[in-house]
């Protein structure tokens, strides 16, 4: 049977790592897996992506983040990369979100949660649960220019240049010109796919594979964004720069002092680039290379180092 999917929703599963995988495998097929695991579900009631952390690389979780609707936080132990975790989904500022606990009380978890967005989530006992919560939930999605963040690319034989993303905004066409960003490259897609199936034209929220005429798998990095060319009438919501001022919160779990010429990691949606420090009031970096941002970006910022938390704390635009 073919479904016509209405409903998509990309959500993250964090907590424990094997907890989290168990979760995911339970409630959904695995797809792409490296650093980050995709794993996906569909039915007529919609398309359900799920998007685990497979690294310990804070590039790693600070992408899944960046990737999702709503979080999921798995845990059947208390241990740093919880916490590290539950202070990046905080920093990031979701409004909703769940958490499954096995072996582990409400009470333990609430002095880790105090005071941030993970207080008003929702608990839930098992997978069917979850699932029919996830089922209920309404998103909004903006109402502006395509936006899509590349999260993993390849060259596909006979094919070409074949990405996949998750439309952030606005729909994409088959045969349409598009922008890659930061590189300034103009393409166009050859051909779209969701859900193994051939499709003339995709929407924001689903998870597409586009086939792009114009550029080569081996010059685009995760991160990158396609998204509408500039011209005289449309200015486009995708800029770059490798200089930022920021209004910067630093993290209350956070032992980092930043300082002139420290080193630190600039997320950006999916990109999460070496930066410089210039100034610290206000906070203004420098990054290695260019990076895409929109006005509405929210940075998250990180430390270099290997000790836990690196979460240093979130940023928007000065």
């Amino acid at each position: 049977m073919v479904y016509l999917f209405m409903f998509h929703l990309t959500s993250g599963i964090f907590g424990n790592a094997e907890f989290a995988a168990s979760l995911a495998k339970k409630i959904a097929k695995p797809g792409t897996i490296n650093d980050i695991a995709i794993y996906n579900h569909s039915s007529s009631e919609g398309v359900f992506t799920y998007v685990a952390v497979n690294s310990d690389k804070i590039q790693s979780l600070l992408q899944a983040i960046n990737m999702i609707d709503v979080p999921i936080i798995a845990i059947n132990e208390l241990n740093a990369a919880v916490g590290e975790q539950i202070i990046a989904i905080s920093e990031f500022g979701f409004d909703r979100g769940f958490v499954m606990l096995e072996n582990i009380s409400e009470e333990q978890i609430k002095p880790l949660i105090k005071g941030t967005c993970i207080e008003k989530f929702v608990v839930v006992k098992d997978s069917n649960e979850l699932i029919e919560s996830l089922k209920k939930l309404k998103v909004e999605r903006p109402v502006s220019d395509m936006v899509v963040p590349i999260d993993n690319y390849f060259d596909v034989k006979s094919v070409g240049t074949v990405i996949l993303g998750i439309i952030k905004s606005g729909s994409v066409k088959k045969y349409d010109k598009v922008i890659v960003e930061p590189l300034g490259k103009e393409v166009s897609i050859k051909g779209i796919q969701s859900q193994d199936r051939d499709i003339e034209t995709a929407d924001a929220g689903m998870r597409v594979g586009l086939n792009l005429k114009g550029i080569e798998a081996d010059e685009l990095k995760r991160g990158y964004v396609i998204g509408e060319p500039k011209d005289a009438k449309r200015q486009s919501l995708i800029e770059k720069s490798k200089t930022f001022s920021l209004n910067f919160t630093k993290s209350r779990y956070s032992r980092e002092q930043l300082k002139e010429n420290d080193q630190l990691f600039l997320s950006s949606g999916l990109q999460v680039v070496a930066a410089r420090v210039k100034s610290i009031s206000p906070l203004e970096v420098e990054t290695e290379n260019p990076i895409a941002y929109g006005r509405d970006t929210k940075f998250l910022i990180a430390s270099t180092k290997q000790s836990i938390p690196r979460i240093i704390g979130h940023a928007i635009l000065g």
